[in-house]
């Protein structure tokens, strides 16, 4: 087999793994990583959620979901309460979670404005338009 085959998934998940760690390392003081924080920001743009709601949302496997939310709620950044439907529980954002997503936020934004910033406009618009095709695959 030869070796000089172009790996499409190969290039965006090394891509995607090299991002992901730049966005963790910018938001390592919050305690949160990015896709903590991206669940994190939308519990608490929704306010009182659940796992179905965030589902709608995030466009995620809703056991992925889950894991986050566990992991959310042992560093103390969101409660999970039971709900009027036994199948589904309330989740909350806490004080301590405001504060840790404030942090993140002008942490985010920074890291976003300088990668936005080294790829340029002409880039980032292409960036958008491959991944648009890839999702409509």
């Amino acid at each position: 087999m030869e070796n000089n085959v172009l790996c499409n998934c190969g290039i965006l998940r090394q891509s995607s793994q090299k991002l992901t760690a730049i966005y963790d390392e910018a938001l390592k003081s919050s305690g949160l990583r990015v896709t903590q924080f991206a669940v994190l920001k939308n519990i608490h743009k929704l306010g009182k959620t659940s796992i179905t709601e965030l589902d709608t949302y995030l466009e995620q496997d809703r056991s992925t979901i889950g894991r986050n939310i566990r992991i959310l709620e042992k560093i103390k950044v969101v409660s999970i309460n039971k709900s009027s439907d036994k199948r589904e529980f309330e989740i909350l954002i806490t004080k301590y979670g405001i504060e840790c997503l404030q942090l993140a936020r002008k942490s985010w934004e920074d890291i976003n404005i300088k990668i936005s910033s080294k790829l340029g406009k002409e880039k980032q618009k292409q960036m958008i338009e491959i991944m648009n095709v890839i999702q409509s695959i």
